[in-house]
């Protein structure tokens, strides 16, 4: 079984109101990020979120690694996909690329310009190592992914200007990711 993770328990400092109640045409980048990893192709979706009625994180306050490591104690499942709440523009055939990835590999993987999203397998072993990485103050994906083995995927796309992974912390970074959506060549597309 696949599950979906959508890590949202970041402070949204430098945006200054939470990205995950930020919304496009109605719909709330939390709702928009659910219905892309099902639609990729998630058995079910959970999300890391420092508030009633989600995964709370064991280790507070320690970025997306703790996100990471309470979702996968969460329940069991073959294999997982985390997408970052502040990715507006991923689709979810770049996912469908990332999950058909990780399994011909039998490994994790991530894009080449991006540790987030990822694919991660071998879930039991995947969150050992990151209880045991937080427990050493190591907080960081990329070591997390490297410990892993994980394998570095290239993201091709036609325009070659790696958009979907455009990440929004900044409400400048929010206002060209909603034009973006806005003239629909991006957002959740195909």
């Amino acid at each position: 079984m696949l599950v979906g993770i959508v890590l949202a328990g970041g402070l949204s400092r430098r945006m200054g109101q939470d990205k995950a109640l930020l919304e496009i045409n109605g719909q709330t980048q939390l709702t928009r990020a659910i219905a892309c990893l099902k639609d990729a192709g998630c058995d079910e979706v959970i999300v890391s979120r420092n508030s009633s009625g989600f995964i709370v994180d064991k280790f507070v306050q320690q970025g997306p690694v703790a996100g990471i490591h309470a979702c996968l104690n969460h329940a069991e499942y073959d294999d997982a996909l985390v997408i970052p709440i502040d990715m507006p523009l991923l689709s979810k055939t770049t996912l469908r690329t990332l999950i058909n990835q990780g399994r011909r590999r039998d490994c994790a993987c991530y894009f080449a310009h991006s540790v987030l999203p990822c694919y991660l397998n071998r879930l039991e072993r995947a969150s050992l190592i990151a209880q045991q990485r937080l427990e050493h103050g190591q907080r960081s994906v990329s070591g997390l992914l490297e410990e892993l083995g994980a394998a570095v995927i290239e993201l091709f796309e036609s325009n070659g200007e790696g958009r979907e992974l455009y990440n929004v912390n900044t409400p400048q970074q929010w206002a060209q990711a909603r034009c973006l959506v806005d003239q629909k060549d991006y957002a959740w597309r195909e």
